[in-house]
């Protein structure tokens, strides 16, 4: 089982070109992949999201590229000859008509604004995609082990909480057995206390009885949530995303929490059921980071 949560961090260099690949992931209902980089790597941005697509199927991804080219061949120098002339130009008036002396040089000449421009030289598309999908490979990589590292942690956390769920609902299943026979007993008294000494017609009672039994019976409702227990562990070993699943249990579980809550009329279940949803709560909030 995977977290959603995670960071990886790798660079791959060669002749002069460094790509530097930086990604981080938080949860999401989805995949969500956001990616920053230079202009010069714009052509790279699909690859990147299908890599990420490739290994990992949920979480929203944050993914910044960074390019670094120290080659001595990375930069164009031209010169703009229209400037350049006319520069030339003034520079002759001023001697000519005011006499300035002319000490103009061709140093001087290059410190003037816009007459070099510098660009930098077409990249090689396919050395940058080599650098890129070794760096992606590598982010990816160690982003993978921390997600796997988180979700040990979440895996244990969840299987801790479904203990206690299984002792609850254990707790609540010795309980329910002498639900009916309170009842009983309850319902009783108050006839006999109604009827003052008049003797209780049995046949009634017992239907009476045996009406509440059938409403107020949890047998299905224990069985499930142990069932569910035992499914919510086999998700946390399973190898394959397991969060959307996990979510949907969560809810299923909540579901026969709350109807053992509404037939039980029993203080003590009714205690338990409390202790039973807090559980299920803090499942559900550790299920939301589960890849």
């Amino acid at each position: 089982m995977n977290s959603m949560t995670g960071y990886g961090k790798a660079a791959a260099e060669s002749d002069g070109r460094i790509i530097t690949v930086e990604m981080k992931s938080v949860n999401h209902r989805f995949l969500d992949v956001t990616v920053k980089i230079p202009k010069v790597l714009a052509f790279l941005e699909d690859g990147i999201r299908k890599a990420v697509a490739e290994n990992f199927s949920r979480g929203h991804f944050d993914v910044y590229v960074t390019y670094e080219n120290t080659r001595e061949d990375n930069l164009s120098l031209s010169i703009n000859e229209g400037v350049a002339r006319e520069y030339l130009k003034i520079k002759d008036i001023l001697v000519l008509k005011y006499g300035v002396t002319d000490d103009f040089s061709v140093t001087a000449m290059m410190k003037t604004p816009d007459l070099i421009t510098v660009e930098a030289k077409d990249e090689d598309e396919e050395a940058l995609k080599t650098l890129a999908v070794t760096a992606v490979g590598e982010a990816c990589a160690q982003m993978k082990r921390m997600r796997a590292f988180e979700g040990e942690k979440l895996g244990c956390d969840i299987l801790k909480k479904t203990r206690v769920i299984e002792e609850t609902v254990a707790e609540i299943k010795k309980l329910s057995g002498g639900v009916v026979e309170n009842y009983r007993e309850k319902l009783r008294e108050r006839i006999e206390e109604a009827l003052n000494g008049v003797a209780v017609d049995e046949a009634r009672l017992l239907n009476e009885v045996a009406f509440f039994s059938d409403k107020a019976s949890i047998d299905e409702e224990i069985t499930r949530l142990e069932s569910h227990c035992n499914h919510l562990k086999d998700m946390v070993a399973a190898q394959t995303p397991m969060g959307k699943n996990m979510d949907f249990l969560v809810q299923e579980f909540n579901r026969e929490a709350n109807t053992i809550g509404s037939k039980c009329n029993d203080i003590a279940i009714t205690k338990l059921v409390l202790v039973l949803k807090n559980e299920i709560e803090k499942i559900r909030e550790q299920v939301q980071n589960v890849e």
